[in-house]
C-alpha cells in the first residue's frame, strides 16, 4: 500500500468521523453538544485543508520526480537512526507532559510544558509566554468554565494547597 493512498484513506476516514460527530452532536441537548460540535466544527475544515495540501504536494512531487536525477537519495540506515532519535525525543517529552499534569495538575502542568518545549526549541520568549498563556486560557475558560469539565488537580498542588 502506498503512503499517498494510506494518507488519503486516513483523511477521508477522519472527515467521515468528524461529520458523524457533528451531526450526532447537533441532536444532543445544548450543554452535552458543546464539545462534539466545537471539536468537529474545528476539525472538519482542518482535515479538509490537510487533504488538499497533501494532494497538491503529491502533484508537485510527481512532476519533480520526472526531472530529478536521484542524487540526493538517503540510505535506510540514515533514516532509521534519525527516526529513532525523533521517536525517543517525542516519548521523553510526552512522559514529562504526563508527569507534570499528574504532579502539578492540568492547569499548571500543560502550560508549563508548552513553555519549556518552546523555549527548548529556541522560540522567542514573548511568543513562548504568549502561547503558554493561551493554553492556560483555553484550558480554564474553554474546558473548566465553558464546558464545565473539571480538570484533574495535581498530586503536589493538592498536597501543598489542599483539594
Amino acid at each position: 500500500m502506498s503512503l499517498v493512498f494510506s494518507r488519503t484513506v486516513l483523511g477521508l476516514s477522519l472527515l467521515a468521523l468528524f461529520t458523524y460527530t457533528l451531526l450526532v452532536g447537533l441532536d444532543m441537548p445544548f450543554r452535552a453538544s458543546m464539545l462534539p460540535v466545537l471539536a468537529s466544527s474545528l476539525a472538519l475544515p482542518l482535515t479538509a485543508l490537510a487533504l488538499f495540501v497533501e494532494y497538491k504536494k503529491e502533484n508537485q512531487k510527481s512532476s519533480q520526480a520526472d526531472e530529478s536525477s536521484g542524487d540526493l537519495a538517503v540510505s535506510q540506515s540514515e533514516v532509521s537512526v534519525d527516526a529513532f532519535r525523533r521517536v525517543r525525543y517525542f516519548f521523553i517529552w510526552f512522559a514529562c507532559l504526563l508527569a507534570s499534569a499528574h504532579l502539578l495538575g492540568f492547569l499548571i502542568g500543560l502550560p508549563l510544558m508548552v513553555l519549556i518545549y518552546l523555549l527548548a526549541n529556541r522560540e522567542p520568549y514573548r511568543l513562548s509566554i504568549f502561547l503558554s498563556f493561551m493554553v492556560l486560557m483555553i484550558l480554564y475558560w474553554g474546558f473548566q468554565k465553558g464546558l464545565v469539565l473539571p480538570l484533574p488537580e495535581g498530586v503536589l498542588t493538592t498536597m501543598l494547597f489542599g483539594g
